[in-house]
């Protein structure tokens, strides 16, 4: 199974290659040529705070759980999660998360539960996004708002129905799969119910869902923020609200099981969204490359961090030595 997840990952290497083949790299170099570079500048905050807030968010679903942590560590563990992600095959980025903080759980299925809910959380806005920007450009493509309104409403049927014969807990354990590592899921099976209760408690107590949403709203503009900034810095014409439709869009690429982190699929889909309101291939490659750069940019900052916190440990142990 696995060499045939494999061979599907290489076709958006081959969908890539085909897609950077037929563009045109002077004008790619005209673009970084003139870019004003001022604009990543002030990219850079937006991107570590976006960061941030959704540590803050993944503080607060342990503290449901009765954890206490310093939201400044579990920034820290956050950005190593990029680094550890960056240099380690499958999703081990995310489930270094967990790993992290798993002796102050009762199992390992209770510290994978926040992370997993945290993830949600991000898909959740993007859905939502989607569905509130597409009736403005709806116009712009050849399907009708009418038809995802019954596809969304059949989804909505659909999990309501599962939910009421008690089977949100396949839903849940079908996710979990998809997430979690071969090698890490038998862990949770054995701590299953309790993986699964925590997940519902954190999905769908009032309280827990306003205030996960009032943090990740504003985690989702700053990374919209990133991605607008970009936008201007090689001088590409595009509306903030399509630049986050754009956005929004292309995140679910990630999921498409024929490429490594979206590669090749993301750079389609930006070229159609891009080519819909009158923009070229080379800026639609250039923007999505971009923001596929941002996982490398966070992962150094993950390094960056765990070297220091490294080299602190370790005068601390020396200091320790000199005075004994």
């Amino acid at each position: 199974m696995s060499k045939k997840i494999n061979y599907l990952n290489g076709i958006g290497i081959i969908l890539l290659a085909i897609i950077l083949w037929k563009i045109d790299f002077k004008q790619v170099f005209k673009y970084l040529k003139d870019a004003n570079y001022w604009y990543l500048l002030l990219a850079y905050p937006f991107i570590l705070m976006n960061i941030f807030l959704k540590a803050v968010r993944w503080n607060f679903l342990m503290k449901t759980q009765g954890v206490r942590n310093s939201i400044f560590e579990s920034f820290y563990v956050y950005l190593w999660a990029f680094y550890f992600g960056a240099v380690t095959p499958g999703r081990i980025g995310e489930i270094s998360k967990a790993l992290y903080y798993q002796e102050k759980f009762d199992n390992f299925g209770s510290s994978l539960s926040p992370v997993v809910v945290d993830r949600l959380y991000d898909v959740g806005i993007r859905i939502a996004m989607i569905f509130i920007l597409y009736p403005f450009y709806s116009n712009l493509f050849h399907f009708k708002y009418v038809d995802v309104i019954i596809l969304l409403s059949c989804i909505i049927a659909g999990i309501v129905v599962l939910a009421k014969y008690k089977s949100i807990q396949n839903i849940i354990i079908t996710f979990s799969k998809f997430l979690v590592p071969k090698k890490y899921y038998a862990t949770i099976e054995n701590n299953i119910s309790g993986f699964i209760n925590d997940i519902i408690k954190m999905v769908t107590t009032v309280k827990y869902l306003a205030i996960c949403i009032v943090i990740t709203i504003p985690s989702f503009l700053c990374y919209c923020m990133v991605g607008y900034f970009i936008l201007k810095s090689f001088g590409i014409n595009m509306t903030f609200t399509y630049n986050i439709f754009c956005l929004a869009v292309s995140s679910f690429s990630v999921a498409v099981p024929i490429s490594v982190s979206g590669l090749g699929v993301r750079e389609a889909v930006m070229i159609f969204l891009f080519n819909s309101i009158g923009l070229g291939r080379e800026s639609a490659v250039l923007f999505s490359l971009s923001i596929f750069a941002l996982s490398p940019i966070l992962g150094f900052h993950g390094w960056l961090v765990n070297l220091i916190m490294l080299i602190r440990n370790h005068i601390k142990k020396r200091m320790k030595v000199k005075v004994n």
